[in-house]
C-alpha cells in the first residue's frame, strides 16, 4: 500500500488529493485502504456521466443522509459553501471528479477549495487531460496510480502456491477487476477459458471498451497493441509495421497510450537516451497477455469453443510467454526493494547493453557498480549454474558488471533476496 495517500488524510495540508487512474484500476480501494481506522465520517460520492442537476440531487441526499444538513442548494457552489462551514471534520471522497468540474462553474471550484481547509478532500478521475491540467494547480496533490503492483494483490490469491500467484499474475496482472473475478479453485486453463476466451468474457469487454474510453483514435490504439503483443519493439519498426507515415499521428497515440500507463518506453539504462534504442512495450500483464493470446484471433472462439481455442492458440505458447514476461516481475521487485531500502541507493533498473547486437533483460545500476539479472524458469539453481553464469556475465561486460539471478524454481543455497532472488523473496515483500 503507498502510503502517500494515508500520510495526506493524517496530515493538515488544505490541499486536495487529486489520485489519477485508469478505469477499474483499483482507486476505489486504494482510498478505502488509505482511510482504515480513521475515526471522521466519510462523504463518499461517485459522479454519474448524465447531467448536474440529477448529480447535484444525489449529492445532496448524500450529504444529508450523512451529516443531517437540510440544504436547499440549487447549485454545487452553494452546496459547497454549506459543506465548508461544518464544524465536524468530513472526509470527503468524490469520484469522477472530472465531471463535477465540468458541470458546475469556477465558483464551485472555488469552494471546494475552501471546503479543503475545513475537510480532508479526496478526488479521483480516469481523466487524464483533467488530471494533467489539475497537476499544475498548486491546491492538488497528485498521485498517478495506474495500476496496482504484483504485492498489491488481492485476499483471493494469498492463499495460493507461490507458483500458481505468479502464473496468475504474469496472464491478469493485478488490478483489482480482473483478479477479483478469478476463481482461485480453478485451473489457470479454466480460467483464461472463462475470463478471457468466451464472447460474454467482462474482462474482454472492460479491454476493448471501458478502458478506452478517452481515447481518440480507438482504431490506432488497437493497432499499435496488436502489433506490440509481448514484444519491444522500435518506433521505426511500429512505423513500418503499421503501414503509418511519420506524420505524428501514431505518436500522439503513443503518446496517449503512455501517459494512461498501458505502454512504456525504456532504454538501455548504461547509456545515454538514444531515440535509436528507445523500446516500446505494453506495461500491464492482462493487456499483454490479451494481444498476444486472444486479440488476433477471438472471433473464431465462438466457433471452435474455448477448450479448443486455447489448445490452438494458448497452450502450446504459455511457457513461451511465461519465460519472457518473468522481468516484468522482476523489476517490480527490484523497485519496490529498492525503495524500502534492502538494496541501499538504486540509480536505475532496466535494460543492459552490451553491443548495438546484444543487450541483457534487466540490470540494476547502485552506488556506482552494476549487476546483471539472469533468470531462470523452473530450474533450480545450484553452485556450478551460477558460478557459469558469473563466467558468462564477467566476460560478456569485461568484468564491468557483477551476476544476479532470479529463479522461479529456487536454488540449492539459500537465496538473499539482493543477488540470488527466489519466488519466496518476489512474494514477502508487504504493500
Amino acid at each position: 500500500m503507498d502510503e502517500r495517500a494515508r500520510r495526506f488524510i493524517s496530515s493538515r495540508d488544505e490541499n486536495i488529493l487529486l489520485i489519477y487512474g485508469i478505469k477499474k484500476s483499483g482507486k476505489t480501494s486504494y482510498i478505502k485502504n488509505s482511510i482504515k481506522g480513521r475515526k471522521e465520517k466519510v462523504l463518499y460520492y461517485e459522479f454519474k456521466n448524465t447531467n448536474e442537476r440529477e448529480n447535484l440531487l444525489l449529492f445532496r441526499e448524500r450529504v444529508h443522509l450523512l451529516t443531517g444538513l437540510e440544504s436547499k442548494s440549487e447549485d454545487f457552489d452553494l452546496l459547497f459553501k454549506e459543506i465548508s462551514m461544518m464544524e465536524n471534520h468530513l472526509i470527503i471522497i468524490l469520484e469522477s471528479a472530472d465531471l463535477l468540474f465540468r458541470f458546475s462553474s469556477d465558483i464551485a471550484y472555488r469552494w471546494v477549495k475552501e471546503c479543503a481547509k475545513q475537510h480532508r478532500i479526496v478526488l479521483t478521475t480516469d481523466d487524464s487531460a483533467f488530471f494533467q491540467q489539475a497537476s499544475k494547480d498548486d491546491a492538488f496533490v497528485t498521485i498517478e496510480k495506474t495500476t496496482a503492483k504484483y504485492y498489491e494483490s488481492f485476499d483471493s490469491l494469498h492463499s495460493l502456491p507461490l507458483q500458481r500467484q505468479l502464473m496468475f499474475y504474469l496472464v491478469f496482472g493485478s488490478s483489482e477487476f480482473a483478479v477479483n473475478l478469478i476463481d482461485p479453485e480453478e485451473s489457470l486453463k479454466r480460467n483464461v477459458r472463462n475470463l478471457l476466451i468466451t464472447q460474454e468474457s467482462p474482462i474482454t469487454e472492460y479491454i476493448e471498451h471501458e478502458l478506452f474510453e478517452n481515447l481518440g483514435k480507438k482504431s490506432y490504439a488497437f493497432l499499435i497493441l496488436s502489433l506490440l503483443k509481448d514484444r519491444r519493439m522500435k518506433y521505426g519498426d511500429l512505423v513500418e509495421l503499421s503501414g503509418q507515415k511519420y506524420n505524428g499521428l501514431l505518436d500522439k497515440q503513443l503518446n496517449i497510450l503512455i501517459s494512461l500507463g498501458l505502454v512504456e518506453k525504456s532504454y538501455p539504462i548504461n547509456r545515454k537516451v538514444d531515440r535509436k534504442k528507445v523500446l516500446y512495450e505494453i506495461s500491464d500483464n492482462l493487456l499483454r497477455f490479451y494481444f498476444r493470446f486472444i486479440y488476433p484471433n477471438r472471433d473464431l472462439a465462438e466457433i471452435i469453443g474455448s477448450k479448443a481455442y486455447y489448445e490452438k492458440y494458448v497452450e502450446g505458447e504459455l511457457d513461451e510467454y511465461i519465460r519472457t514476461s518473468l522481468r516484468t516481475i522482476l523489476r517490480k521487485y527490484l523497485e519496490k526493494a529498492a525503495e524500502d531500502g534492502k538494496f541501499g541507493s538504486i540509480n536505475l533498473i532496466g535494460r543492459y547493453h552490451v553491443s548495438d547486437e546484444d543487450e541483457e533483460e534487466i540490470a540494476m545500476i547502485s552506488d556506482g557498480s552494476e549487476r546483471i539479472y539472469s533468470i531462470f524458469y523452473e530450474k533450480r539453481v545450484d553452485d556450478e549454474m551460477m558460478e557459469k553464469e558469473r563466467r558468462r556475465i564477467s566476460e560478456k561486460t569485461g568484468g564491468k558488471a557483477s551476476l544476479g539471478l532470479f529463479s522461479t524454481s529456487g536454488f540449492t543455497f539459500p537465496s538473499d533476496g539482493k543477488a540470488c532472488i527466489s519466488l519466496k523473496d518476489i512474494f514477502s515483500i508487504k504493500p
